[in-house]
């Protein structure tokens, strides 16, 4: 774990960064991964007051929305990392969103993804590429990073 101004950057994981969406995968196995926005994501949004996510079952492109959220200070979609099917979608962080501000990398999750092309999973930013991005990223929003 790489932490850059109080930002926790799990290195293990991969991400999907465009420009300031930043959403991370973690791969379960061949092709099934957890979805979730990263802690800096969930910096910048604020306190999160309400998520919407995809119904399970619904096909998704890369880069098109899985689930849109709600701040004080922002609003606007989530990114899918990769094309891929909703299997399973997280009942808590839809009825209590602040735990994606408490918890992103865990209990804040947002969806577990049937991923449709496995070669996506390698245009994802993994291991000292991704740490480097992102730090890239917190630097040029002068942010540090802080949990509800």
């Amino acid at each position: 774990m790489v932490v850059e101004s109080n930002c926790e950057i799990p290195e293990s994981l991969l991400y999907y960064i465009e420009g300031k969406n930043t959403v991370w995968a973690k791969q379960e196995s061949a092709d099934v991964i957890l979805v979730g926005i990263t802690d800096i994501a969930q910096t910048m949004a604020g306190k999160i007051v309400k998520v919407r996510i995809k119904k399970k079952g619904i096909k998704v492109e890369k880069g098109r929305p899985l689930a849109t959220m709600e701040s004080g200070k922002w609003a606007g979609p989530v990114p899918a990392p990769v094309s891929g099917e909703i299997i399973d979608v997280n009942a808590a962080a839809e009825k209590d969103p602040v735990i994606i501000n408490r918890d992103p990398y865990g209990q804040g999750w947002l969806v577990r993804m049937k991923v449709s092309n496995p070669e996506e999973l390698k245009q994802l930013y993994t291991g000292d590429q991704a740490v480097q991005k992102l730090k890239e990223l917190i630097s040029s929003e002068k942010l540090s990073c802080k949990r509800l």
